[in-house]
C-alpha cells in the first residue's frame, strides 16, 4: 500500500491521471451538448412537419374549389346550350304561327268571299221569289178573267167569238205564264241548290277557321310557356353566371393565398430536408448499409404519360413531373424488384399511398409491372441523361 500511494504521488503518473480525469470531462461535456442538439432538431422537426402538413391541407382545399368552378362553368355551359335549344324552338314556333296566321287570313278572306257571294244569291232568290209571286197573282187574274168571259158567254151569246178570241188569249197567256211559272221555278231551285251548297261551304269555312283559330290559341300556349322557358333559363344562366363571377373573384382572391402557401411549403420541406440531412450527417451509417444511388428516368412512348420524368435521390426521396408542370413528391425505397413510394405530397388524384409496383430495373430503363393498386402500371421509363 505505501508503495502504491509512493507511486501515484510521482510526477507522471499524477499527470496521466489529471489527463484522463479532463478527457472523461470533455467526453460527458460533448455528450451532453450532442444530445440536446438532438432534441433541438426533433423539435424543429416536429415543427416544420405539422407547418408542412397544415399547408398541404390548405392546397387542397383550395384545389377542391377549383374543382367546384369548373363544374359551375361546365353547368354553365349546359345551361347555355338548353337555352340556345330553347330559341330555336321559339323560333320555330314564331314561324309556325306566322304561316297558321296567313291561312287564318287566307280563310278569312275566302269567308268573306263566299258571304259576299251568298248574300248575291240570297238577293237573287228573293228576287225570283217575287217573279214567281208576280206571276201567280197574274195567273190568278186572268183565271179570273177567264171565269167572267165564261160567264159574259153564257150570258151573251153575240160575244161568243169574242170570247172565244180571248179566250184562246187568255189560254196563251197561261201557257206562258206557266212556262215563266216552271223556268222561275227551276231557276229558284237551281238558286236554292247554290245557296244550300254555299251554306255548306260557309260552315265547312267555319269549322275550319275555328279549328284553324283552336291551332293558334295551341301555338299561342306553346309560345308562352316557350317564353316562360326561355325566362327560366336566362334567370338561371344570370344566376350562374354571378356564381362564377363570385368563383372568380374568389380564386383571383385566393390564387396568391395558394402561391404564398406553395412556396412557404417548399421553403418548410427544404428547410426540413436540411435538417434531415444534418441529422444523417450526425448519425453515423450502420455497418454494411448501402445508400441508393441517384437517378432519372422519362417515359419516351406515344400516349398520355409521354414526357413523364421520375427522379430517384440518393436522400431515398423522388419526384415525378408530369409535361403539364405537376408534381408530386415523397419517399421511396427500391429493391427485391419492388418500387415503394410513400409520404406522397402534390396533386394525386384517386391514387393511395403507399404504392407498392413490381420493377424490372437494369442500367438503361425501369420497367414497371402491374399491380393492383399501382398508378403506373405498365410504364417503361428510360434513363434520362
Amino acid at each position: 500500500m505505501a508503495d502504491l500511494s509512493k507511486r501515484l504521488r510521482e510526477p507522471l503518473v499524477l499527470t496521466v491521471l489529471i489527463a484522463a480525469a479532463a478527457g472523461w470531462l470533455a467526453f460527458i461535456a460533448m455528450w451532453i451538448n450532442s444530445t440536446g442538439q438532438n432534441e433541438q432538431l426533433h423539435t424543429e422537426i416536429a415543427t416544420l412537419t405539422a407547418e408542412r402538413d397544415a399547408a398541404q391541407q390548405n392546397l387542397a382545399e383550395r384545389e377542391e374549389m377549383a374543382g367546384a368552378l369548373e363544374d359551375n362553368r361546365a353547368e354553365l355551359e349546359r345551361v347555355e346550350a338548353e337555352l340556345a335549344t330553347a330559341n330555336s324552338q321559339l323560333e320555330a314556333a314564331n314561324q309556325d304561327l306566322e304561316a297558321r296566321s296567313g291561312e287564318l287570313e287566307s280563310a278569312s278572306q275566302t269567308l268573306a268571299a263566299t258571304q259576299d257571294e251568298v248574300a248575291s244569291l240570297e238577293e237573287r232568290a228573293e228576287e225570283a221569289t217575287a217573279t214567281v209571286q208576280e206571276l201567280a197573282a197574274r195567273q190568278a187574274a186572268l183565271q179570273s178573267e177567264i171565269q167572267s168571259s165564261s160567264r159574259q158567254l153564257n150570258d151573251v151569246g153575240s160575244r161568243l167569238e169574242e170570247a172565244r178570241r180571248q179566250e184562246e188569249t187568255a189560254t196563251a197567256n197561261v201557257a206562258q205564264l206557266a212556262d215563266e211559272a216552271a223556268e222561275a221555278a227551276a231557276s229558284l231551285a237551281e238558286t236554292q241548290s247554290r245557296l244550300q251548297d254555299a251554306r255548306e261551304e260557309l260552315s265547312n269555312i267555319q269549322d275550319e277557321r275555328i279549328e284553324l283559330a283552336q291551332q293558334a290559341d295551341a301555338a299561342n300556349a306553346d309560345l308562352v310557356a316557350t317564353r316562360q322557358q326561355v325566362d327560366e333559363l336566362t334567370a338561371q344562366r344570370d344566376r350562374l353566371e354571378g356564381d362564377v363571377g363570385a368563383y372568380q373573384e374568389q380564386l383571383q382572391t385566393l390564387q396568391p393565398q395558394v402561391e404564398a402557401l406553395t412556396q412557404t411549403l417548399a421553403e418548410r420541406s427544404q428547410a426540413l430536408e436540411d435538417v434531415e440531412a444534418r441529422i444523417s450527417s450526425q448519425v453515423p451509417e450502420e455497418e454494411g448499409g448501402s445508400a441508393p444511388q441517384a437517378r432519372a428516368f422519362e417515359v419516351e412512348a406515344e400516349g398520355e404519360a409521354n414526357g413523364l420524368r421520375l427522379s430517384l435521390g440518393d436522400d431515398g426521396r423522388f419526384e415525378m413531373r408530369d409535361r403539364t408542370g405537376a408534381r408530386v413528391e415523397g419517399a421511396y425505397t427500391l429493391g427485391g424488384g419492388e418500387l415503394v413510394l410513400s409520404e406522397v405530397t402534390g396533386y394525386v388524384g384517386s391514387a393511395s399511398f403507399p404504392m407498392t409496383c413490381p420493377v424490372e430495373d437494369d442500367e438503361t430503363r425501369l420497367t414497371i409491372g402491374a399491380a393492383e393498386g399501382c398508378a403506373i402500371s405498365g410504364l417503361e421509363f428510360n434513363v434520362s441523361e
